[in-house]
């Protein structure tokens, strides 16, 4: 199973991801890579990998990502060395993107699983992003600007998820795993396990 994440900026994303991650360990989180500046409290290789824009320029001229978009002006990508490493770790990959980054993503992972996290009102997003500290007025406008047009994509996903209380909607992604993890296409291999113990009756 493959699943992929989305939010507007201040959603919360990020924390029900962190939080899922240290409940379940069958899955291991996409690395991004990003020509963003490293905010306070990120580290190199775990949240994101920060590289500088011409370097990022020259891993796209190589062909080195599986998909990448321009967001607020900075570069996100997703490599494809990153999946493999995922994939070689036997782990369910855990995707962490934008908007755009999802669209690119379900063009080419049709059977990946896509949530949308977003938020309750325009008043508590606006309360999150200046509680963050890290945006100018200008930049908090620009962010809830972009946030309207964001929500207004949430056709495009699978699953949509209000995080209005945190606890509650952890419920409700852990929820959604467990029902994709029982379908019919995810349990092939454990039911033909099943089957092959009765093999004497079904002959």
């Amino acid at each position: 199973m493959i699943f992929v994440i989305s939010a507007p900026s201040g959603a919360g994303k990020t924390t029900l991801i962190t939080r899922l991650l240290r409940s379940d360990d069958r899955f291991m989180f996409s690395i991004s890579t990003t020509t963003r500046q490293m905010r306070h409290g990120e580290i190199n290789g775990v949240n994101y990998y920060f590289v500088s824009e011409e370097e990022f320029r020259r891993m796209i001229d190589n062909d080195e990502f599986f998909e990448w978009a321009e967001v607020y002006g900075n570069y996100y990508g997703t490599s494809k060395k990153e999946i493999d490493r995922i994939v070689n770790g036997g782990k369910f990959p855990l995707f962490d993107v934008d908007i755009q980054g999802s669209k690119n993503l379900r063009a080419k992972l049709k059977d990946a699983v896509y949530i949308f996290i977003i938020p309750p009102s325009k008043a508590i997003l606006k309360a999150r992003l200046i509680g963050r500290q890290t945006e100018s007025e200008e930049q908090l406008n620009v962010r809830l600007k972009h946030a309207a047009d964001e929500i207004s994509e949430y056709k495009n996903f699978d699953y949509v998820i209000v995080n209005n209380v945190l606890e509650s909607s952890m419920v409700k992604l852990r929820s959604i795993i467990e029902a994709e993890s029982s379908k019919i296409n995810n349990m092939q291999t454990e039911v033909n396990l099943i089957l092959e113990e009765f093999d004497d009756y079904t002959t």
